[in-house]
Protein backbone atom coordinates (compact mmCIF):
# COMPACT_ATOMS: atom_id res chain seq x y z
CA UNK A 1 0.00 0.00 0.00
CA UNK A 2 2.85 2.34 1.15
CA UNK A 3 4.18 1.66 -2.90
CA UNK A 4 1.31 4.41 -3.80
CA UNK A 5 3.19 6.86 -1.87
CA UNK A 6 6.49 6.26 -2.99
CA UNK A 7 6.22 5.93 -6.48
CA UNK A 8 5.98 8.92 -8.91
CA UNK A 9 4.21 6.85 -11.75
CA UNK A 10 1.59 6.72 -8.63
CA UNK A 11 1.49 10.02 -6.92
CA UNK A 12 -1.38 11.57 -8.92
CA UNK A 13 -3.51 8.93 -7.82
CA UNK A 14 -2.59 8.90 -4.63
CA UNK A 15 -3.05 12.34 -4.23
CA UNK A 16 -6.50 11.97 -5.80
CA UNK A 17 -7.00 9.46 -3.13
CA UNK A 18 -6.03 12.16 -0.42
CA UNK A 19 -8.28 14.55 -2.23
CA UNK A 20 -11.36 12.09 -1.74
CA UNK A 21 -10.75 11.51 1.82
CA UNK A 22 -11.21 15.77 2.69
CA UNK A 23 -14.28 15.46 0.30
CA UNK A 24 -15.85 12.76 1.98
CA UNK A 25 -14.95 14.02 5.46
CA UNK A 26 -16.34 17.97 4.27
CA UNK A 27 -19.47 16.13 2.65
CA UNK A 28 -19.83 14.37 5.97
CA UNK A 29 -19.82 17.59 8.13
CA UNK A 30 -22.17 19.00 5.43
CA UNK A 31 -24.41 16.77 5.93
CA UNK A 32 -24.96 17.38 10.00
CA UNK A 33 -24.25 21.30 9.54
CA UNK A 34 -24.75 22.15 5.55
CA UNK A 35 -23.66 25.20 3.93
CA UNK A 36 -21.40 23.58 1.10
CA UNK A 37 -22.77 21.50 -1.17
CA UNK A 38 -25.36 23.93 -1.50
CA UNK A 39 -22.64 26.51 -2.71
CA UNK A 40 -21.48 24.12 -5.32
CA UNK A 41 -25.36 23.19 -6.63
CA UNK A 42 -25.42 27.29 -6.88
CA UNK A 43 -22.74 27.58 -9.40
CA UNK A 44 -24.64 25.74 -11.77
CA UNK A 45 -26.28 27.65 -14.58
CA UNK A 46 -29.67 28.03 -14.83
CA UNK A 47 -30.07 26.64 -17.96
CA UNK A 48 -29.31 23.74 -16.76
CA UNK A 49 -30.87 23.65 -13.55
CA UNK A 50 -34.06 24.31 -15.27
CA UNK A 51 -34.02 22.32 -18.09
CA UNK A 52 -35.98 19.46 -16.40
CA UNK A 53 -34.79 16.63 -18.36
CA UNK A 54 -35.93 12.97 -17.31
CA UNK A 55 -33.32 10.56 -16.68
CA UNK A 56 -33.68 8.50 -19.42
CA UNK A 57 -35.48 11.04 -22.08
CA UNK A 58 -32.38 11.08 -25.14
CA UNK A 59 -31.09 14.41 -25.79
CA UNK A 60 -31.45 15.40 -29.39
CA UNK A 61 -29.44 17.77 -31.11
CA UNK A 62 -32.75 19.97 -32.28
CA UNK A 63 -33.04 20.99 -28.23
CA UNK A 64 -32.18 24.49 -27.57
CA UNK A 65 -29.82 23.13 -25.07
CA UNK A 66 -26.11 23.91 -25.93
CA UNK A 67 -23.88 20.19 -25.99
CA UNK A 68 -21.91 21.50 -23.08
CA UNK A 69 -25.34 21.56 -21.17
CA UNK A 70 -26.52 18.26 -22.72
CA UNK A 71 -22.86 16.66 -21.88
CA UNK A 72 -23.47 17.53 -18.40
CA UNK A 73 -26.82 16.76 -17.99
CA UNK A 74 -25.50 13.47 -19.23
CA UNK A 75 -23.50 13.21 -16.46
CA UNK A 76 -26.58 13.65 -13.84
CA UNK A 77 -24.89 17.44 -13.17
CA UNK A 78 -27.55 19.03 -11.53
CA UNK A 79 -29.56 15.88 -10.67
CA UNK A 80 -27.46 14.77 -8.08
CA UNK A 81 -25.57 16.97 -5.31
CA UNK A 82 -22.32 17.93 -6.96
CA UNK A 83 -20.71 17.39 -4.01
CA UNK A 84 -21.55 13.62 -4.50
CA UNK A 85 -20.63 13.93 -8.05
CA UNK A 86 -17.34 15.34 -7.40
CA UNK A 87 -16.64 12.56 -5.15
CA UNK A 88 -17.19 10.07 -7.45
CA UNK A 89 -15.58 11.41 -10.15
CA UNK A 90 -12.07 11.56 -8.33
CA UNK A 91 -12.96 7.91 -6.84
CA UNK A 92 -13.37 6.87 -10.92
CA UNK A 93 -9.97 8.98 -11.56
CA UNK A 94 -8.27 7.17 -8.68
CA UNK A 95 -9.39 4.01 -9.37
CA UNK A 96 -9.03 3.75 -13.11
CA UNK A 97 -5.37 4.95 -12.48
CA UNK A 98 -4.49 2.40 -10.00
CA UNK A 99 -5.75 -0.42 -11.98
CA UNK A 100 -4.28 1.25 -15.32
CA UNK A 101 -1.12 1.09 -13.40
CA UNK A 102 -1.36 -2.46 -12.65
CA UNK A 103 -2.07 -3.42 -15.64
CA UNK A 104 0.95 -2.02 -17.11
CA UNK A 105 3.33 -3.44 -14.89
CA UNK A 106 1.89 -6.98 -15.25
CA UNK A 107 2.11 -6.90 -18.85
CA UNK A 108 5.02 -4.40 -19.72
CA UNK A 109 6.78 -4.86 -16.94
CA UNK A 110 6.85 -1.18 -15.90
CA UNK A 111 4.74 1.63 -15.30
CA UNK A 112 3.39 4.09 -17.66
CA UNK A 113 4.53 7.86 -17.14
CA UNK A 114 2.06 9.41 -14.67
CA UNK A 115 1.05 12.32 -17.47
CA UNK A 116 -0.21 9.30 -20.11
CA UNK A 117 -1.68 7.16 -17.13
CA UNK A 118 -3.41 10.12 -15.57
CA UNK A 119 -4.87 10.94 -19.31
CA UNK A 120 -6.18 7.30 -19.48
CA UNK A 121 -7.57 7.29 -16.07
CA UNK A 122 -9.58 10.84 -16.57
CA UNK A 123 -10.98 9.42 -20.26
CA UNK A 124 -11.90 6.48 -18.58
CA UNK A 125 -13.55 8.65 -15.56
CA UNK A 126 -16.40 9.92 -17.53
CA UNK A 127 -17.89 6.60 -18.30
CA UNK A 128 -17.27 5.54 -14.83
CA UNK A 129 -19.11 8.24 -13.52
CA UNK A 130 -21.83 8.26 -15.73
CA UNK A 131 -22.78 4.86 -14.74
CA UNK A 132 -22.24 5.22 -10.71
CA UNK A 133 -24.28 8.57 -11.36
CA UNK A 134 -27.20 6.74 -13.24
CA UNK A 135 -27.30 3.67 -10.69
CA UNK A 136 -27.27 6.03 -7.25
CA UNK A 137 -29.95 8.72 -9.12
CA UNK A 138 -32.87 6.39 -8.79
CA UNK A 139 -31.85 6.03 -4.76
CA UNK A 140 -31.23 9.73 -4.10
CA UNK A 141 -33.99 11.18 -2.31
CA UNK A 142 -35.55 13.69 -4.90
CA UNK A 143 -36.42 17.77 -3.61
CA UNK A 144 -39.46 18.83 -3.72
CA UNK A 145 -40.07 21.97 -6.08
CA UNK A 146 -42.43 24.55 -6.02
CA UNK A 147 -42.10 25.42 -9.66
CA UNK A 148 -45.37 25.28 -11.50
CA UNK A 149 -46.40 24.77 -15.69
CA UNK A 150 -48.28 27.43 -17.68
CA UNK A 151 -51.20 25.65 -17.68
CA UNK A 152 -51.61 25.61 -14.01
CA UNK A 153 -52.01 29.39 -13.92
CA UNK A 154 -55.58 29.00 -15.82
CA UNK A 155 -57.71 30.03 -13.20
CA UNK A 156 -55.74 32.36 -11.41
CA UNK A 157 -57.04 35.31 -10.91
CA UNK A 158 -54.60 38.54 -12.24
CA UNK A 159 -55.00 42.23 -13.29
CA UNK A 160 -53.18 44.39 -15.91
CA UNK A 161 -50.67 46.23 -14.58
CA UNK A 162 -50.59 49.38 -17.13
CA UNK A 163 -52.89 50.89 -19.54
CA UNK A 164 -55.32 48.20 -21.82
CA UNK A 165 -55.67 44.69 -23.49
CA UNK A 166 -57.61 43.87 -26.73
CA UNK A 167 -57.84 41.29 -28.83
CA UNK A 168 -54.54 40.13 -30.56
CA UNK A 169 -52.65 42.88 -28.64
CA UNK A 170 -52.15 42.02 -25.56
CA UNK A 171 -51.13 43.70 -22.11
CA UNK A 172 -48.72 42.42 -19.37
CA UNK A 173 -50.31 41.49 -16.32
CA UNK A 174 -49.58 40.33 -12.90
CA UNK A 175 -50.71 36.90 -10.67
CA UNK A 176 -49.80 34.73 -7.85
CA UNK A 177 -49.58 30.96 -8.15
CA UNK A 178 -50.98 28.64 -5.46
CA UNK A 179 -47.87 29.06 -3.65
CA UNK A 180 -47.55 32.38 -3.34
CA UNK A 181 -45.40 33.11 -6.39
CA UNK A 182 -45.94 36.22 -8.58
CA UNK A 183 -46.00 35.97 -12.15
CA UNK A 184 -45.99 38.47 -15.07
CA UNK A 185 -47.89 36.97 -18.41
CA UNK A 186 -49.51 38.83 -21.30
CA UNK A 187 -52.97 38.41 -21.25
CA UNK A 188 -55.79 39.79 -23.72
CA UNK A 189 -59.48 39.25 -23.52
CA UNK A 190 -61.17 35.69 -24.41
CA UNK A 191 -63.72 36.48 -27.57
CA UNK A 192 -66.00 33.70 -26.00
CA UNK A 193 -66.22 35.58 -22.89
CA UNK A 194 -66.71 38.51 -24.27
CA UNK A 195 -69.69 40.73 -26.49
CA UNK A 196 -70.35 44.24 -28.16
CA UNK A 197 -71.64 45.04 -25.11
CA UNK A 198 -67.78 44.74 -23.77
CA UNK A 199 -67.18 47.35 -25.78
CA UNK A 200 -65.21 50.56 -23.97
CA UNK A 201 -64.20 54.01 -24.78
CA UNK A 202 -60.59 54.73 -25.18
CA UNK A 203 -60.89 58.33 -25.51
CA UNK A 204 -63.73 60.36 -27.22
CA UNK A 205 -63.17 59.45 -31.13
CA UNK A 206 -62.62 55.87 -30.78
CA UNK A 207 -64.19 52.45 -29.13
CA UNK A 208 -61.89 49.31 -28.81
CA UNK A 209 -63.81 46.26 -29.09
CA UNK A 210 -63.91 43.48 -26.57
CA UNK A 211 -60.75 45.85 -24.55
CA UNK A 212 -59.89 45.03 -20.62
CA UNK A 213 -58.17 47.82 -18.48
CA UNK A 214 -56.27 47.75 -15.54
CA UNK A 215 -59.07 48.49 -13.75
CA UNK A 216 -61.00 45.08 -14.59
CA UNK A 217 -60.55 42.04 -12.31
CA UNK A 218 -59.90 39.19 -14.71
CA UNK A 219 -59.16 34.97 -14.42
CA UNK A 220 -57.44 33.19 -16.55
CA UNK A 221 -59.44 30.82 -19.05
CA UNK A 222 -56.57 29.37 -21.55
CA UNK A 223 -53.12 29.52 -22.55
CA UNK A 224 -52.04 29.93 -25.82
CA UNK A 225 -48.36 29.72 -26.89
CA UNK A 226 -46.79 32.26 -24.48
CA UNK A 227 -50.29 34.32 -23.92
CA UNK A 228 -53.10 34.28 -21.67
CA UNK A 229 -56.67 34.26 -22.76
CA UNK A 230 -58.66 36.58 -20.02
CA UNK A 231 -62.54 36.92 -18.91
CA UNK A 232 -63.89 39.66 -16.64
CA UNK A 233 -64.70 38.51 -13.41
Amino acid sequence: MWEIFDSSALAPFAIAGMVLIILLVVEIISFFFGGVSGFLDNLLPDSLVDADFDADMSLDADTDVSWGLKALDWLYVGRIPTMILLILFIASFCISGLVIQQLSLSILGHYLSPWLASLDALVLSFPFLKLAASLLYPILPKDESSAVSGDSLVGRQAHILIGYASVGSPAQAKLTDEYGQTHYVMVEPDPAHFSDTDAVHLDSNAIAPTTITSNDQLVITEKIGERYLVKKL
